[in-house]
Protein backbone atom coordinates (compact mmCIF):
# COMPACT_ATOMS: atom_id res chain seq x y z
CA UNK A 1 0.00 0.00 0.00
CA UNK A 2 1.72 3.94 -0.78
CA UNK A 3 1.29 5.75 1.97
CA UNK A 4 1.98 9.46 2.68
CA UNK A 5 2.17 11.60 5.22
CA UNK A 6 1.12 15.31 5.59
CA UNK A 7 2.03 16.46 8.93
CA UNK A 8 1.17 20.33 9.92
CA UNK A 9 2.74 21.68 12.71
CA UNK A 10 4.59 25.05 13.83
CA UNK A 11 7.84 25.42 15.60
CA UNK A 12 9.30 29.16 16.98
CA UNK A 13 12.90 28.19 16.35
CA UNK A 14 15.37 26.76 13.35
CA UNK A 15 15.05 23.38 12.07
CA UNK A 16 17.79 21.50 11.76
CA UNK A 17 17.42 19.97 8.30
CA UNK A 18 19.63 19.36 4.99
CA UNK A 19 18.85 20.13 1.57
CA UNK A 20 18.06 23.05 -0.81
CA UNK A 21 16.64 26.38 0.17
CA UNK A 22 14.33 28.69 -1.66
CA UNK A 23 12.33 31.64 -1.08
CA UNK A 24 9.12 31.69 -3.26
CA UNK A 25 10.53 30.16 -5.59
CA UNK A 26 11.41 26.89 -6.80
CA UNK A 27 13.33 23.48 -5.51
CA UNK A 28 13.65 20.51 -6.59
CA UNK A 29 11.28 19.23 -5.13
CA UNK A 30 8.65 22.31 -4.64
CA UNK A 31 8.07 23.57 -8.34
CA UNK A 32 5.46 26.08 -7.47
CA UNK A 33 3.66 27.70 -5.13
CA UNK A 34 1.98 30.83 -4.45
CA UNK A 35 0.55 32.72 -0.59
CA UNK A 36 -2.38 35.20 -0.57
CA UNK A 37 -3.63 37.40 2.48
CA UNK A 38 -7.28 37.25 2.64
CA UNK A 39 -7.39 39.17 5.91
CA UNK A 40 -5.31 41.10 8.11
CA UNK A 41 -5.07 43.63 10.53
CA UNK A 42 -4.31 44.78 14.28
CA UNK A 43 -4.72 42.09 17.41
CA UNK A 44 -4.19 38.48 18.41
CA UNK A 45 -5.24 35.55 16.76
CA UNK A 46 -5.11 31.82 17.62
CA UNK A 47 -1.97 30.80 14.61
CA UNK A 48 -3.53 27.97 13.11
CA UNK A 49 -2.86 25.82 9.79
CA UNK A 50 -4.77 23.17 7.92
CA UNK A 51 -3.50 21.26 5.19
CA UNK A 52 -5.16 19.70 2.69
CA UNK A 53 -3.64 17.35 -0.81
CA UNK A 54 -4.58 16.84 -3.99
CA UNK A 55 -3.08 14.07 -4.63
CA UNK A 56 -3.36 14.28 -8.39
CA UNK A 57 -2.28 16.71 -8.98
CA UNK A 58 0.78 16.50 -6.59
CA UNK A 59 -0.51 19.53 -5.00
CA UNK A 60 -0.65 20.78 -1.10
CA UNK A 61 -3.55 23.44 -0.18
CA UNK A 62 -3.11 25.18 3.09
CA UNK A 63 -5.14 28.36 4.85
CA UNK A 64 -4.68 29.26 7.97
CA UNK A 65 -3.85 32.54 10.48
CA UNK A 66 -0.52 33.85 10.95
CA UNK A 67 -0.43 35.95 14.54
CA UNK A 68 1.75 37.91 16.75
CA UNK A 69 3.85 39.36 14.70
CA UNK A 70 4.58 43.42 14.49
CA UNK A 71 5.71 42.79 10.33
CA UNK A 72 3.91 44.54 8.57
CA UNK A 73 3.47 43.84 4.54
CA UNK A 74 2.41 40.35 3.15
CA UNK A 75 3.49 36.78 3.58
CA UNK A 76 6.09 34.50 1.26
CA UNK A 77 6.90 30.94 1.49
CA UNK A 78 10.24 29.61 2.19
CA UNK A 79 11.08 25.74 0.82
CA UNK A 80 13.76 22.78 2.05
CA UNK A 81 13.58 19.59 1.08
CA UNK A 82 15.74 16.78 2.35
CA UNK A 83 16.28 14.20 -0.05
CA UNK A 84 17.57 11.51 3.09
CA UNK A 85 14.12 11.69 4.59
CA UNK A 86 12.24 12.84 1.16
CA UNK A 87 10.76 15.50 3.61
CA UNK A 88 9.60 19.00 2.63
CA UNK A 89 9.36 21.72 4.71
CA UNK A 90 7.47 24.53 3.84
CA UNK A 91 7.65 27.64 6.15
CA UNK A 92 5.51 30.30 6.04
CA UNK A 93 7.09 33.88 7.12
CA UNK A 94 5.87 38.05 6.82
CA UNK A 95 8.00 39.75 3.95
CA UNK A 96 8.17 43.01 5.40
CA UNK A 97 10.67 43.89 7.95
CA UNK A 98 8.90 47.31 8.62
CA UNK A 99 7.70 47.64 12.03
CA UNK A 100 4.05 48.51 13.49
CA UNK A 101 4.84 49.77 16.49
CA UNK A 102 0.95 50.44 17.14
CA UNK A 103 -0.22 47.02 17.16
CA UNK A 104 0.17 43.68 17.00
CA UNK A 105 -0.83 41.91 13.77
CA UNK A 106 -2.36 39.03 12.23
CA UNK A 107 -2.52 37.57 8.82
CA UNK A 108 -5.16 35.01 7.40
CA UNK A 109 -3.73 33.01 4.41
CA UNK A 110 -3.97 30.62 1.92
CA UNK A 111 -1.57 28.85 -0.53
CA UNK A 112 -0.53 26.36 -2.49
CA UNK A 113 2.74 24.31 -3.13
CA UNK A 114 2.97 22.05 -5.93
CA UNK A 115 5.36 19.04 -6.17
CA UNK A 116 7.42 17.80 -8.71
CA UNK A 117 6.21 14.28 -6.69
CA UNK A 118 4.66 13.74 -4.06
CA UNK A 119 7.09 13.83 -0.86
CA UNK A 120 6.56 11.02 2.45
CA UNK A 121 6.22 14.25 4.45
CA UNK A 122 5.42 18.01 4.06
CA UNK A 123 5.58 20.23 7.07
CA UNK A 124 4.13 23.69 7.61
CA UNK A 125 5.11 26.11 10.02
CA UNK A 126 4.94 29.39 10.83
CA UNK A 127 8.45 31.29 11.03
CA UNK A 128 8.08 34.47 13.57
CA UNK A 129 5.04 34.22 16.05
CA UNK A 130 3.74 31.71 18.43
CA UNK A 131 4.45 28.55 17.98
CA UNK A 132 1.06 26.28 16.84
CA UNK A 133 -0.42 23.77 19.30
CA UNK A 134 -2.24 21.67 16.79
CA UNK A 135 -0.55 19.07 14.66
CA UNK A 136 -2.45 16.72 11.95
CA UNK A 137 -1.91 14.48 9.17
CA UNK A 138 -3.20 13.63 6.46
CA UNK A 139 -2.52 9.74 5.14
CA UNK A 140 -2.86 9.22 1.76
CA UNK A 141 -3.39 5.38 1.25
CA UNK A 142 -4.82 3.26 -1.87
CA UNK A 143 -8.42 3.71 -0.47
CA UNK A 144 -8.07 7.26 -0.30
CA UNK A 145 -6.94 10.45 2.18
CA UNK A 146 -7.47 10.05 5.97
CA UNK A 147 -7.52 13.08 8.31
CA UNK A 148 -5.67 12.67 11.57
CA UNK A 149 -5.74 14.52 14.58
Amino acid sequence: MNRRTFLSGVCGGSIATGGCLGTGGSTPFVTNSSIEVTDRGCGSRKNTATLDYEKAATRLHIEGVLSGTTKCGGLNWSHAYNQESNRVILEILPTDDAQCPSCTRYYEYKGTATFREAPSVAVAFHSDPDVLADVGAVILSESGAEATP
